[in-house]
């Protein structure tokens, strides 16, 4: 689940760039004019701030000619924010040495003269989080909550709050991710800030996708739905979007698909309307996915085909091995597993390259643009004659980079080693699953033979021998004596039948086809209900194991029908077509309810352990009409 995209962060930035656009231009005209020594080092000071996010070098630029002129006059406080503004310069460009020293000077600064920290505090934790050191950055981002504390300043708090939960979902503990998250949640419902406000549903969602990685689908669709009600509030369509996709990813992990295509479309639709690539693309991919567990195989590969697209376009790395990875999920569902794993490997390919090519912007994050933003705003509201209207969007939208940017490192590093993780868990569990199921049914094959060979050679024996001994009490015409010879001559052919169920000899000396076709014939010859057997389609080879396990449930489902169903006919087919095997058993009985304590029974819980082991697909249909039990497996999956 793509619930916060890195790249959203380039949409916004652009929007960003072209407001900050005419404000330089404003600052560079200011610039030409006479003025006061402190406008002139705040303008200049102004510049680096803002060319922060338009030309690194530009900012560098400017934050050393605020900091020579601002030591010239005497004023501390561009000293400081000129430090900052060219650190995080060098932080943003993958520099962090140099980065950390000009912070530590920033902070000297600011220490030494009382100034306020708050924004340098937020920059440092990203530097440490940007180098791996994660203690470090915790325990900057804890002293500039502390202080953030003491100074009031709750916006400074609420950033650092996101920030924290950030570092440890990265740590893997979204445990502790979501208590932060909750509490930034707290401040932004009684906070007196518009654009803490406004960005409520932002990270409400930050919160339900925490839990979705838990997965714990149903508080995650709690918070997608809050989510949703404060987007719906603030009319913000793309954050209405994303919590649909959200709703629908996780209804699909809940396995209710038709409410996960309900919600999908509602997102589809409004991307659609936004005509952004990358959203789309994570849209079409997460329908190809739940069409996927539908097993609606041509909406599925079309869904995935245009995720492709559009993913492929822009061009998103990440985006694209993510579509790969859950093609491969889908393949895997559907036993088509030299797809899947072509599939996989083009995961890994695209995953490797995001890696390798991955800048430290991309995860930076950039909120100190906003710590400094609302100190100066009245000073630059006046000089720039810029509308208060103007002022609140730029800040407003700014807020929403740093939380997409926050959350979005947060979903997307928790994200890939989460599945990595589960991927490797389920496997060994698979793995280990399958070899218990191995070890249960070589040891019950095992037990029938040796009963089949106790009852043939020990009982069948005794019983001829008895026979033998009576054979000259028949001269004697003795009634008796022939009705039990009679008897004994039954309980012969009952033994033998019992030791043919145990171990078919037509197995031994045919294939599965040829045994199965015998087993009906032999017990039609003794019952009722017409039980008639059927193959269509290719020859089967399969191993030995295979056709013991095949026979084993067709003998237990005919032996239920049988037994239960009061069935006048029982239909057996066996079909194969290009490497999948379809078995089906029919009847037209009085069907049983699936839910019942009946279908938890030994011979049912033994089909299934069969299945399992076969790594086949099951279907039931059950009702009055009769009951229809198919498997279908993949020949080149069989163990």
């Amino acid at each position: 689940m793509r619930n916060f995209i890195p790249l959203l962060f380039l949409l916004f930035y652009s929007s960003v760039c072209a407001q900050t656009g005419a404000i330089i231009d404003s600052l560079k005209r200011e610039l030409r004019k006479e003025q006061a020594d402190t406008t002139r080092a705040l303008v200049l000071n102004d510049l680096a701030y803002y060319y922060l996010y338009q030309n690194t070098d530009t900012a560098v630029y400017y934050g050393k000619e605020a900091y020579d002129f601002a030591d010239k006059i005497g004023f501390p406080t561009v000293r400081a924010n000129a430090k900052l503004y060219t650190g995080n310069a060098y932080l943003f460009t993958n520099r962090p040495d140099s980065a950390e020293v000009l912070l530590q000077e920033a902070y000297t600064i600011a220490e030494t003269h009382k100034l306020k920290k708050s924004a340098i505090y937020s920059a440092m934790g990203t530097l440490y989080k940007s180098r791996g050191e994660y203690e470090k950055a915790t325990q900057i981002y804890y002293d500039g909550i502390a202080d953030d504390e003491e100074s009031g300043n709750e916006y400074g708090k609420f950033i650092k709050l996101n920030n924290l939960a950030n570092v440890y979902s990265i740590l893997e503990e979204p445990e502790k991710a979501i208590e932060l998250l909750k509490e930034a949640v707290e401040i932004s419902k009684r906070s007196e800030n518009p654009n803490v406000r406004y960005a409520l549903g932002t990270i409400l969602n930050g919160v339900g996708a925490c839990y979705s990685k838990l997965k714990r689908h149903d508080e995650a669709i709690d918070y997608f739905n809050q989510a949703l009600a404060a987007n719906l509030a603030s009319d913000n369509e793309k954050e209405i979007s994303r919590n649909y996709q959200n709703l629908g990813a996780s209804y699909r992990q809940k396995g209710d698909f038709q409410k996960s295509l309900t919600y999908l479309w509602q997102a589809l639709a409004i991307r659609k309307k936004l005509d952004n690539s990358n959203e789309l693309a994570e849209t079409y991919s997460q329908l190809g996915a739940t069409h996927g567990m539908l097993k609606r195989k041509d909406s599925t590969e079309l869904y995935y085909k245009e995720a492709m697209v559009h993913a492929t376009a822009i061009p998103d790395n990440a985006l694209i091995a993510e579509i790969h990875l859950e093609q491969s999920n889908t393949y895997a569902h559907w036993n088509e597993s030299q797809k899947a794993l072509e599939s996989y490997k083009q995961h890994i390919q695209f995953r490797d390259s995001v890696l390798s090519t991955e800048r430290l912007e991309n995860i930076a994050e950039v909120e100190t643009k906003y710590e400094t933003a609302k100190k100066d705003a009245d000073l630059l509201a006046q000089r720039l004659e810029l509308e208060k209207s103007s002022n609140r969007i730029q800040s407003r939208n700014g807020l929403i980079i740093s939380l997409v940017v926050v959350l979005g490192l947060l979903a997307y590093v928790f994200r890939q080693r989460q599945k990595r993780k589960d991927q490797e868990i389920d496997s060994l569990k698979r793995e280990h699953k399958i070899k218990t199921l191995e070890s249960l049914i070589k040891g019950e094959e095992k037990e029938r033979l040796r009963i089949a060979k106790e009852l043939h050679d020990g009982v069948n024996g005794d019983l001829s021998a008895i026979k033998f001994k009576l054979a000259p009490l028949l001269q004697e015409e003795n009634s008796a004596v022939a009705e039990a010879v009679h008897m004994i001559d039954n309980s012969c052919k009952q033994v033998r039948s019992i030791s043919h169920n145990l171990v078919p000899p037509s197995l031994e000396n045919f294939n599965l086809a040829e045994a199965l076709s015998e087993y009906c014939e032999n017990k039609n010859a003794v019952h009722d209900t017409e039980i008639d057997f059927q193959h269509l389609g290719d020859h089967i080879a399969l191993s030995k194991n295979a056709e013991v396990n095949l026979y084993r449930i067709v003998q237990e489902l005919v032996t239920n029908a049988l037994k239960h169903a009061q069935a006048k006919t029982i239909n057996v087919q066996l079909s194969a077509y290009e490497g999948e095997i379809q078995l089906t058993i029919e009847d037209d009985g009085i069907g049983f309810d699936p839910q019942s304590d009946r279908s938890k029974g030994i011979g049912l819980e033994n089909i299934q352990s069969r299945i399992e082991y076969l790594r086949a697909e099951k279907d039931v249909i059950s009702n009055d009409q009769g009951t229809s039990y198919t498997l279908t497996l993949s020949q080149n999956n069989l163990p």
